[in-house]
């Protein structure tokens, strides 16, 4: 047995008290433990067999990523269940799962937007990562491109939607020469994980218009967008793309499996529409010019 003077850990080989944990538990078996540590917080004084149960049950989880505040949350719902003692907080349950293995801590980082912090369960894909920071979000563009089989995965594009809006847009042709003497507008909300770029976009309300399952390139689960809901944004956002280069080489390689009909009947209920005499936000989405205040929107086509 080791103490660790730093973090007060007390490292005890479960192969020792194999012996008192069969008379506990007659399910548990000796191949069932057989090497495993388990970190004890001395001023918790938890005993070994608890935390073998907690340390067990997320070994079934499945590939995901939890956020602090969901894995405080579960250990409320199951404190009773796991007979913890009420000092087992959210940074105990953290430091167990941590130095058995079975979690891992994910940070994606931004120059001017700070980083934020993901548990990881199993192995979890960088794009399932991406998807794990807002809700219902899902991979489009340049990503979904990818995902098509259309373009190379360059930059990992996260569209979050925003909240629906009653209110349409008045379109003048003053207007339309204003947004399209302009540069387009593009997301600032960008992240760094590894060698991966992440942009977050928070795209006009669709209701989930296009949005499907898939498969990704290391057979995990993905939403992301049809492949004619993608060919719609690409040529609304051609830079989240790569360009319009890009878009029209998606478009030749794709006409043989497109719906005409399915793009019509996106088209239809999106409803795109170009504003004008906004201003870009930090994730590439317009504010009006009579509010100061900053908005989250995406540089969509809304």
């Amino acid at each position: 047995m080791h103490t660790n003077n730093n973090n007060s850990y007390v490292i005890c080989q479960v192969e020792r008290l194999l012996g008192n944990l069969k008379h506990t538990n007659h399910n548990l078996t000796t191949d069932r433990f057989q090497d495993q540590k388990v970190y004890i917080p001395s001023h918790l004084c938890m005993k070994l067999e608890k935390q073998l149960v907690i340390v067990n049950e997320f070994k079934q989880v499945t590939p995901r990523a939890m956020t602090r505040k969901i894995l405080s949350e579960h250990l409320g719902t199951r404190r009773n269940a796991w007979n913890a003692p009420k000092s087992f907080g959210v940074d105990d349950l953290i430091a167990l799962l941590r130095e058995n293995d079975i979690m891992g801590i994910a940070e994606i980082s931004s120059e001017h937007y700070g980083s934020k912090t993901r548990y990881i369960f199993g192995a979890l894909s960088p794009l399932q990562l991406a998807c794990s920071f807002y809700k219902n979000s899902y991979l489009s563009h340049g990503t979904a491109l990818h995902l098509h089989g259309l373009a190379p995965l360059e930059t990992i594009f996260v569209n979050h939607e925003q909240s629906p809006k009653n209110s349409r847009p008045r379109i003048s042709q003053a207007g339309l020469n204003r947004v399209f003497q302009n540069s387009q507008r593009q997301s600032t909300y960008v992240f760094r994980y590894g060698t991966s770029t992440i942009t977050f976009l928070n795209g006009k309300n669709t209701q989930g218009a296009g949005i499907v399952d898939m498969q990704g390139p290391r057979g995990e689960p993905l939403k992301t967008t049809s492949l004619e809901r993608t060919l719609i944004d690409v040529v609304v956002r051609p830079q989240y793309a790569g360009g319009m280069s890009n878009v029209l080489s998606a478009f030749r390689q794709a006409k043989d499996r497109i719906s005409v009909a399915e793009i019509a009947r996106l088209l239809a209920k999106v409803k795109y529409v170009y504003q004008s005499g906004r201003r870009p936000s930090r994730s590439g989405g317009e504010c009006s010019q009579s509010r100061p205040s900053p908005c989250g929107r995406d540089g969509q086509a809304s």
